[in-house]
């Protein structure tokens, strides 16, 4: 199996490549997603309804 590896021609070291980025931005974002504090995730959780809400009560009156 080593021998096929190391023995690349052209295209598979693209192929190599692109299976480390992904496996890379992976981990990353499961290891942050874990080290994610409860009410930082709870903040962001409610941060849609409470900008819509503002947003509704700074319209202008319509005439």
């Amino acid at each position: 199996m080593w021998k096929q590896i190391t023995n690349l021609h052209g295209d598979e070291i693209y192929m190599i490549i692109s299976l480390l980025i992904f496996l890379t931005f992976f981990i990353a974002v499961t290891i942050m997603l874990v080290r994610m504090k409860k009410s930082f995730v709870d903040y962001m959780k409610g941060l849609p309804f409470e900008e819509s809400e503002n947003e509704l009560e700074n319209l202008p009156e319509s005439k």
